[in-house]
């Protein structure tokens, strides 16, 4: 191998210090939490609708209930990510 076969690559230019991280916001863990109490809710309704022979008017209160969590955690995951999604921008006060 002789100079020849050698190609200088240059130099790089400086590499830039990345953005401080930051906290998420309360929005961002509320939804978070909101998420875990409707997993537990579904989970303890269905537990309930299955193993429990309930007719009439209680078998409709857990299976609302049921319903109640699965639309809490759609909408609680839905701010949770979006909130997230808010957060990567910085804010007027980070400024």
């Amino acid at each position: 191998m002789t100079d020849n076969d050698v190609v200088p690559l240059g130099t790089q230019p400086p590499v830039e210090a990345p953005p401080p991280v930051t906290r998420p916001g309360r929005l961002h863990g509320s939804s978070i939490a909101g998420m875990a109490a409707s997993a537990l809710l579904g989970i303890v309704a269905t537990y309930t609708y299955v193993t429990v022979n309930l007719t009439g008017t209680p078998r409709r209160a857990v299976i609302a209930a049921l319903l109640f969590a699965v639309a809490g955690f759609v909408v609680s995951s839905a701010v949770a990510v979006f909130s997230a999604a808010r957060d990567t921008y910085p804010s007027r006060r980070d400024t």
